[in-house]
């Protein structure tokens, strides 16, 4: 049985967002079969996830987390991959929600022996409503943000190839754009739009474009 492996911190405002988030992912990848193994919070740490890698050899990692360049990081910020280590990812395919951790890092993965590596080359922005922080759910504007990072990996999930799933993400960050761009719909809309324009520019691909998780 395919193992998808999700690392999801939960110990600040925004890792509370992509928490919430990811949480539909989990119960898509158990639908469609995969053994499914989800660490969160506190056991999402450097010392399980490492572990895990190397007995499970996950075929997709799925990271939330802060992270720069040549990091991704875990609950309080601890430090799980970095340049020191980016073969642990190695026959795996991962998607790295995290600042800009596609800048080196993904690439030294490839490098090192993964199979793909999709990530963030720049910050990754997430738009939120002031007033609504305490309830991700009830935001409209992260889930503008958010959406598009979910349909990378459902579609993925559901089987279709890295570049499929990334071409997939890329479109509703446009059309996502486009609506925040022109609408009324809320207050301050157009002052969110370049934001979520950097991140469809910073999205992407290292290594196998026609890879899947099956």
């Amino acid at each position: 049985m395919v193992c998808v492996l999700f690392s999801r911190p939960n110990h600040d405002t925004q890792m509370s967002y992509l928490h919430y988030y990811s949480k539909e992912l989990l119960e898509l990848s158990k639908l469609k079969g995969y053994k499914t193994i989800n660490k969160e919070e506190k056991n999402a740490k450097r010392s399980v996830i490492i572990s895990i890698i190397k007995k499970q050899k996950p075929k997709f990692i799925f990271f939330n987390g802060h992270g720069s360049p040549n990091l991704i990081c875990g609950q309080n910020n601890e430090i799980i991959i970095s340049s020191k280590n980016p073969e642990i990812l190695s026959e795996s395919i991962t998607y790295s929600l995290s600042c800009s951790s596609a800048l080196n890092l993904g690439r030294m993965a490839v490098e090192r022996g993964a199979i793909s590596f999709i990530g963030y080359k720049f910050d990754f922005a997430l738009g939120k409503d002031p007033e609504r922080e305490a309830v991700p759910s009830k935001d409209k504007i992260a889930r503008l943000f958010l959406e598009p990072s979910n349909l990378l990996v459902s579609s993925m999930l559901k089987g279709n190839s890295t570049l499929e799933a990334l071409n997939k993400s890329k479109k509703m960050m446009k059309d996502n754009v486009l609506y925040l761009s022109t609408t009324d719909d809320f207050q301050d809309a157009r002052y969110y739009a370049p934001y979520l324009y950097g991140n469809y520019l910073g999205l992407t691909l290292h290594g196998d474009k026609k890879a899947l998780i099956q």
